[in-house]
């Protein structure tokens, strides 16, 4: 069994880059091989020469992230790959034990600098595609691996082929979301994802609102939901899903992005026959039923990212709902 990690570089420091791939280098079970993709023709890359197992590769432009990992998957023929973000840092078990799980996809418990409280993990998926960052700002947890939905990104273990038979990630996704559609597109085609809190990687980001994420958080959800339920589902869930659309387009306005959330419709709209031809690739995938998956949605949303009073509402209503259909 290979194993190729991955790390994207875009423009961070050269020094943040580099505590990233000796992270990996220095695993109880070290990666075979790792890729850099320099995501940035040209960008500053740190010093590798004492590293001969870092192989640096470039795109001809910055593709995204998603799409920067569909690019390096293809320049390996490793069994798995392990994908980690360049501001972040993976403790010495963390591949092994994400190895042991034997998961189409394994995520690891995303944790702050310090290492004391959680940034995500198994992240919560609401029926209408929201996924916020799981547990974040609660104390750092310990515990055996758990059947999930979504996991975080910034540190996962796919399996190569079964990924790029999933079609790997969205083609038309640049950032943000990724994570959350290919682990919702796995567990319907019937595939393993799984979270293991004591695989732990350290991250030193601040999460933050800026305008055109919301716009890629906003367009991708919308994809990813327009995707990954089976007609009778959209069918059934319309009401409540033109309803959370309604919630967003007024808190959007109240925080001051509304003109993203709006460009993120007009961006599904020009991509239709590009989602239309993913969707039915992800049906024909199709192994469970919306009705087995539902168990692993998470109806109440407790995050610090969304305001109590509508994340109460979005709760009763969804509950509501759902006894209703």
């Amino acid at each position: 069994m290979t194993v190729c990690g991955i790390v994207v570089t875009y423009d961070e420091q050269p020094e943040t880059v580099r505590a990233a791939i000796d992270s990996l280098r220095a695993q109880t079970r070290p990666p075979d091989e790792i890729l850099l993709v320099d995501n940035r023709p040209g960008a500053v890359l740190p010093r590798l020469d004492d590293a001969p197992e870092v192989r640096v590769i470039a795109p001809d432009r910055n593709l995204g992230y998603p799409n920067a990992i569909n690019f390096a998957i293809e320049h390996t023929d490793a069994d798995y790959v392990l994908c980690l973000n360049p501001d972040a840092h993976a403790e010495p078990e963390c591949l092994a034990t994400l190895l042991a799980a034997d998961a189409a996809i394994a995520g690891a418990q995303i944790v702050s600098e310090d290492g004391k409280t959680t940034q995500a993990g198994a992240n919560p998926l609401h029926p209408t595609g929201i996924s916020p960052a799981g547990s974040y700002g609660k104390p750092r947890e310990r515990g055996a691996p758990r059947d999930a939905l979504v996991v975080s990104g910034a540190c996962c273990l796919l399996h190569r082929e079964t990924f790029r038979r999933l079609g790997g990630f969205m083609h038309a996704f640049f950032l943000y979301y990724d994570d959350a559609d290919l682990g919702w597109r796995a567990r319907l085609a019937g595939e393993r994802v799984v979270y293991c809190p004591d695989a732990v990687v350290r991250h030193g980001y601040e999460f933050g609102r800026r305008k055109r994420k919301m716009f890629y958080l906003e367009r991708n959800r919308l994809i990813s939901v327009l995707s990954n339920y089976e007609s009778r589902t959209l069918a059934v869930l319309a009401p409540l899903l033109v309803l959370a659309e309604l919630g967003i387009v007024g808190l959007a306005a109240a925080q001051g992005w509304l003109p993203e959330k709006l460009q993120a419709y007009s961006s599904v709209w020009a991509l239709r026959r590009r989602v239309a031809a993913h969707r039915r690739r992800v049906q024909s995938l199709r192994r469970v039923g919306d009705r087995e998956l539902l168990p692993f949605f998470e109806i109440h949303l407790d995050s610090p990212f969304i305001p109590r009073p509508a994340a109460r509402l979005a709760g009763a209503a969804t509950s509501s709902y759902l006894r209703l259909i």
